[in-house]
């Protein structure tokens, strides 16, 4: 017998229905609105990882990437568990860390951030470690081990550093007895250099509980379509930026944890079609198909943006959710007055990491599912 568990809380629900309706436009004003908007373009520098390029590397699998006060691009492969150097040209200098459990060794690269003075922190996941890197040299100098007293909670990634906190993202297991309520909220909050979290949670973040159910051979996972995520992103000046993307919305938050402003921008919704629901379905198992139809809680219209990132000066780089038939995914840049600087259109395999000075860093997949890494200029 299957017994199964929704995921989807009333006040989650509610909090998608607000940012609903203060974030959707008519489709008359978002026509009038893209009309007067800059068109931009990007020209590329370089590619890494591509069979085109001039490095020989071939990456396994991207987690993070990230450039240096020098232009060096970083980038953090889990597959290989290392780091891999390129000088602002793309020429390959180095690589850092390795597989294992011994110091400056990985396990499951899950972050990858440059801190102040270019040291390089690395979140590996699996062991629950940070590990920190010198700069210039990339030397392992030490590792920091975050745990929360209680063990309900786990550290799940890194989100900005600072002087002498860092703000850490807390998730919670999957689990079918776990409380409803409590679970539906990940947070943010703030962790001491010797790994001890500081004081209360700065941002309770909304989560997407996919669907878990019991099956007669263990315990079953559906990752549900077309799903509301919450993110949360390092801006400037210790600064960070947290979205739900039901709707083109960014709060951005001090270092301290306060709220200094919104960024809103209007988006027409797009329906999601039968074929659609009928593709996602087609690969599920039976006991999943049984299981979606009777409890699932499918959205009827597609997230308002599939990521955002944002740059070294603040302005937010969102990356708007498709419609099925488009050859090229929109990008729109926000400025912290609720203004589009500019708006641009990317290949849908193609997502901007990073943005420092006038170079876009973006990774990319080749047609075999091979990631590279591809940096622009932009005027």
């Amino acid at each position: 017998m299957i017994r199964f568990e929704r995921w989807w809380a009333p006040d989650v629900l509610l909090l998608i229905g607000v940012v609903v309706f203060v974030g959707c436009t008519t489709k008359s004003d978002i026509d009038e609105l893209q009309v007067s908007v800059r068109q931009a373009e990007l020209t590329e520098v370089f590619r890494v990882g591509a069979a085109e390029s001039d490095s020989a590397v071939v990456f396994g699998d991207i987690e993070d990437i990230g450039v240096n006060s020098d232009g060096h691009l970083l980038v953090a492969d889990d597959d290989a568990s290392v780091i891999y150097v390129f000088s602002e040209s793309g020429d390959s200098l180095r690589t850092f860390g390795g597989p294992g459990l011994g110091p400056g060794e990985f396990e499951s690269i899950r972050d990858m951030d440059i801190g102040p003075g270019d040291s390089v922190f690395v979140w590996d996941g699996r062991r629950g470690r940070l590990l920190i890197f010198e700069p210039e040299t990339f030397q392992f100098s030490y590792d920091i081990e975050v745990k929360l007293s209680d063990d309900d909670r786990y550290a799940s990634g890194l989100t900005l550093i600072s002087d002498d906190l860092l703000l850490m993202r807390f998730s919670w297991s999957y689990s079918l007895s776990a409380d409803e309520d409590e679970h539906t909220f990940n947070t943010l909050q703030f962790v001491s250099r010797d790994g001890r979290p500081v004081g209360e949670p700065v941002l309770r973040m909304p989560v997407t509980r996919d669907l878990l159910f019991r099956t007669e051979s263990g315990i079953g996972l559906v990752l549900l379509p077309f799903s509301r995520r919450s993110s949360a992103k390092p801006g400037p000046d210790g600064t960070f930026y947290y979205g739900w993307s039901d709707s083109i919305s960014f709060d951005v938050y001090s270092a301290s944890g306060d709220l200094l402003r919104t960024v809103r921008y209007g988006h027409e919704a797009i329906p999601v079609t039968q074929q659609e629901l009928n593709e996602w379905m087609q690969n599920k198992s039976e006991e999943a198909k049984q299981v979606v139809r009777r409890e699932a809680d499918i959205p009827k219209t597609k997230p308002a943006y599939s990521t955002f990132t944002v740059s070294d000066e603040g302005q937010i780089w969102v990356q708007h959710t498709p419609a099925s038939d488009s050859l090229d995914v929109p990008w729109t840049v926000l400025g912290l007055d609720n203004q589009p600087v500019f708006r641009l259109e990317l290949p849908p395999d193609v997502t901007v990491r990073v943005v420092k000075g006038n170079r876009v860093y973006a990774t990319a997949k080749l047609e075999d599912g091979a990631p590279y890494v591809i940096a622009y200029e932009y005027d």
